[in-house]
């Protein structure tokens, strides 16, 4: 299984592309064919679980759709794997860890079934492709218009066609990848909210606050606190 904590990239999984993201993961099987390519310019950096069919089969998705939707509870169980396997934890730890983060996978989302030509649907699948790059690449102030600019279309249609494609607003993917981007941050530990804040966009660090908790259900800096290195317990 496949994580991205940052960044994304394109995947082709035999034949079927798929743009990964901290939102979307996936998981390989042996013998898939795999190819990758980077429309973001962004560094990526992602966690790859090496998981056993015969221990973690039932829980892993079926074979027929192997996108991963990456719910804020499944980053969060992530992002704290991460965090623990940096302190130094021992084997029994890791397996405990891995496992409740296979709990939270969430099923994966049904391909939507719609009246219109495929080239049609290969064309919008493209520009939220290139969208979701763009979004990566920043700055993370960039306003809607600015964005349909960079990807060539009107700001009505682009907000039309993802949520088509997506079943989410522009809005809502958004503010998952700045949500996403500051829980890196705080991982490190360096930046203080308000920096943060101006660094992602927000109003100021009540908005930060604001927004964070309506997609993780945690505050900032209880996150931090999770995140922060310690030892094995």
């Amino acid at each position: 299984m496949l994580l991205v904590r940052s960044g994304g990239f394109l995947a082709r999984v035999n034949g079927r592309e798929e743009f990964t993201d901290p939102v979307t993961g996936f998981v390989l099987r042996q013998g898939d064919e795999v190819a990758f390519a980077h429309p973001a310019r962004t560094r990526d950096i992602s966690t790859m679980l090496d998981l056993g069919q015969d221990v973690y089969g039932d829980l892993l998705p079926p074979a027929r759709n192997p996108v991963v939707p990456v719910t804020a509870a499944l980053d969060l169980a992530h992002r704290r794997l991460v965090s623990a396997c940096r302190a130094g934890i021992d084997r029994f730890e890791v397996a405990e860890r891995v496992h409740h983060l296979l709990t939270v996978v969430p099923a994966p989302r049904a391909p939507a079934r719609t009246g219109r030509r495929a080239a049609t649907v290969q064309a919008h699948r493209r520009l939220v492709d290139h969208t979701r790059a763009v979004l990566i690449d920043g700055p993370p102030t960039v306003s809607l218009e600015e964005l349909g600019r960079q990807v060539g279309c009107s700001p009505f249609h682009l907000s039309r066609v993802f949520h088509q494609v997506t079943g989410q607003t522009l809005n809502h993917y958004r503010n998952q990848l700045r949500v996403r981007a500051v829980a890196e941050d705080l991982a490190d530990g360096h930046s203080s909210l308000r920096t943060l804040a101006t660094t992602y966009g927000f109003a100021d660090q009540a908005h930060l606050t604001r927004v964070f908790r309506q997609h993780t259900g945690q505050v900032p800096s209880a996150v931090r606190a999770m995140l922060r290195p310690a030892g094995p317990g």
